[in-house]
């Protein structure tokens, strides 16, 4: 229901605030708000797109890490993942109301990650991923339908709010694991 909210802000216009450097943006008041353990920057973007077509073959989305667009008729395999995956395969998750948390640290984070993986193995199954994601400018990303936010800061109290306000909040509800011809 609150993604229908969400659109109708949209609609109406109403309700801007500004978010980050970047501009402003349209978010529903009680979104979450991010950045909770420590005093780093963490934007929380609403980063809408036109389409949800499936398509073959990669997609040039406009902004990394991609939230809505057109993706790949195959949605990644839910869990935790050592290898990134196609942006085009986890962006069909988060139609599906899933949540994608990606992490970005060339210089080593795998405490980290391990924290991460764990803390999102006490989350409803089939709703999340975790991984990496070397197109991003900060080492940590979480991604729902329309919706991210971005830090170097790792803030797991934040991000479980991110989950809770925005898991199952898209034009899908799809738990179940991808098709054996997908995992090919």
């Amino acid at each position: 229901m609150r993604w229908l909210f969400a659109l109708t802000l949209v609609a109406c216009g109403d309700k801007t605030v500004k978010i980050n450097d970047s501009g402003a943006s349209t978010l529903p008041d009680d979104a979450p708000k991010v950045c909770k353990s420590c005093k780093q920057t963490c934007d929380l973007e609403y980063a809408p797109s036109d389409s949800r077509t499936h398509v073959d073959g990669g997609v040039d989305y406009p902004e990394t890490p991609p939230a809505s667009g057109d993706h790949d008729g195959c949605w990644a395999e839910w869990g935790a993942h050592a290898s990134a995956l196609n942006d085009e395969n986890w962006v069909h998750n988060l139609e599906h109301g899933g949540v994608v948390f990606l992490y970005n640290c060339p210089g080593g984070c795998a405490a980290e990650v391990a924290e991460l993986e764990t803390f999102a193995a006490t989350l409803a199954e089939n709703t999340w991923i975790v991984t990496p994601y070397a197109d991003m400018d900060t080492q940590f990303a979480v991604v729902a339908w329309n919706y991210r936010t971005t830090s170097d800061c790792f803030d797991l109290d934040a991000w479980q709010d991110f989950y809770d306000y925005f898991v199952d909040n898209a034009p899908e509800s799809v738990t179940s694991m991808p098709a054996a011809s997908c995992m090919e």
